[in-house]
């Protein structure tokens, strides 16, 4: 049986005093697993995916990553390891390509190097029948979303964290990226956690889904 990949071990947190966001949160994570956290706008999912790559530091708890905390690690490693991936995608002024090689130039991805032939198949795996010289900023929301996930999966990381990865596509499209989410995992190794508030049509047995309310995990 596989070890924990990430841990979180009583995990608290707030923005202030006397205003906890979430509370002693316990959970185990395994490599290839597909972790989904529902729940209503407003509740958290997004602050929990960030403390997971410390884009947020927890009021209290543990969370380890290959069974050593977080904090022993250098943050580059752990950002370019743990990739938390926003529900509004970012774009430069450029081309697709541009976009996908801009991760490239971090000097945290220093010892990666951008393939366009890779970035190519990722377009046509995910069925984005746009050319890598196309203005990144004339696509739609549902395309950027794609591009962004694109540039995540471009990086190898070992755990993707998607914040409403789906949420400006139509059906046929979102359970389209689900599918090829579930087969990534099943395939590549690649670790998913996605906070959504609708459903989805994940079906692997590595699948299992949290509701977050009032600050914990049901």
């Amino acid at each position: 049986m596989s070890h924990s990949l990430l841990e979180l071990k009583k995990v608290s947190f707030s923005y202030s005093e006397g205003n906890p966001v979430l509370h002693d949160i316990t959970l185990e994570i395994k490599k290839n697993d597909i972790v989904i956290i529902r729940g209503d706008s407003g509740v958290g999912k997004s602050t929990f995916l960030k403390l997971m790559n410390r884009f947020c530091e927890p009021s209290g708890g543990t969370i380890l990553f290959n069974k050593r905390t977080l904090n022993e690690y250098e943050i580059e490693f752990i950002r370019s390891s743990i990739i938390y991936l926003p529900q509004l995608p970012c774009m430069i002024d450029g081309s697709v390509q541009d976009n996908l090689a801009f991760p490239f130039s971090f000097h945290s991805n220093k010892n990666k190097q951008f393939d366009p032939s890779k970035a190519q198949g990722w377009l046509d795996y995910f069925q984005l029948n746009v050319p890598l010289s196309h203005d990144a900023l004339k696509l739609s929301i549902g395309q950027k979303q794609r591009i962004s996930l694109i540039r995540s999966l471009l990086l190898e990381p070992v755990i993707l964290l998607l914040d409403e990865p789906a949420s400006s596509l139509d059906m046929n499209n979102k359970k389209l990226i689900e599918q090829k989410i579930e087969h990534l995992t099943e395939t590549s190794g690649v670790t998913v956690i996605m906070a959504t508030h609708s459903e989805v049509s994940f079906s692997g047995s590595n699948y299992r889904t949290f509701h977050l309310k009032e600050g914990r995990l049901t």
